[in-house]
């Protein structure tokens, strides 16, 4: 799977996560087994405005060829996904969630190695810039 692939796809499970807990909060998450208060759902709905972000960032330059921008797209990504994929199996494995839960903290994974992947292959193909000396 190439990046621009890669990146689209990331971008749609980001908005196919963001959108509905945007609008439903509570209800997105009980479909995980949680259950939450309306204090709860403010935190969901930030939450899910942060997904919608990265899902408009990543489809909006998904083709991008900037060598630099695409390690600093790839970085923030795989901030984003380490830190979710830790929180995912936190609540998986402690009860917080349902059995869906191990799906999210799966999805997390993928995503974590996803973005680590193109980290390292897009710093490979970096600019080798020469310079040259004034006459």
């Amino acid at each position: 799977m190439n990046r621009t692939t890669f990146a689209r796809v990331a971008a749609v499970v980001s908005l196919v996560n963001g959108i509905p807990g945007l609008i439903a909060p509570a209800a997105f998450a009980s479909f995980y087994g949680v259950t939450i208060d309306s204090q709860g759902a403010l935190a969901a709905q930030l939450l899910a405005g942060s997904y919608i972000g990265y899902g408009v960032i990543n489809w909006m330059t998904r083709g991008c060829t900037d060598a630099s921008l695409r390690r600093g797209i790839d970085a923030g990504n795989l901030v984003a996904w380490v830190s979710g994929a830790f929180i995912w199996i936190y609540a998986a494995s402690t009860g917080m969630s349902d059995a869906l839960g191990w799906f999210g903290a799966g999805l997390a994974l993928v995503f974590t190695l996803g973005w680590a992947y193109f980290l390292v292959a897009d710093r490979a193909v970096a600019p080798r810039v020469i310079r040259v000396a004034p006459r």
